[in-house]
């Protein structure tokens, strides 16, 4: 085989190997749902068991989630492994709107596992269980201050 050829097969072969590393290896939370601060528009958090809604426009408020997201690993999931069934789980969906952004940034999070919306992704969470009752105190708190 030309030498040419070999090399061209093999840069598609790293090229892959290095995608999928990249696409399937470890990494902190906040860089896949990750945001720019200074983009922020604003934030939505709903219950997933429940009637409950929480609306903020307060960079501060986004600052504070996404310290907390970023204590968290996550691996992605292959589509087969994840189990649609959520129904027993604690969790919340979390909404973000950027300036620079025609879509908002959108998760379910539960605490072993996520669902990123956007590129329609499934991650499990390696360091678990995220602290979802955090997030509830959090948002229930915050949402009495306004009133």
């Amino acid at each position: 085989m030309n030498k040419k050829w070999l090399f061209i097969i093999s840069v598609v072969i790293i090229f892959f190997a290095l995608k999928h590393f990249l696409d399937y290896g470890e990494k902190d939370l906040n860089r896949v749902i990750g945001y720019d601060l200074s983009k922020f528009e604003s934030l939505v958090v709903n219950k997933t068991t429940e009637q409950f809604e929480w609306r903020t426009d307060q960079t501060a408020h986004a600052e504070t989630l996404q310290e907390f997201l970023s204590s968290y690993r996550v691996k992605r999931m292959k589509d087969y492994e994840w189990d649609s069934d959520v129904s027993k789980e604690k969790g919340f969906t979390l909404s973000i709107t950027l300036t620079d952004k025609a879509v908002p940034i959108t998760a379910d999070i539960f605490e072993k596992r996520i669902l990123f919306y956007n590129e329609g992704k499934y991650y499990q969470v390696l360091n678990y269980p995220i602290d979802v009752e955090w997030v509830y105190t959090y948002v229930t708190e915050q949402k009495q201050e306004k009133e």
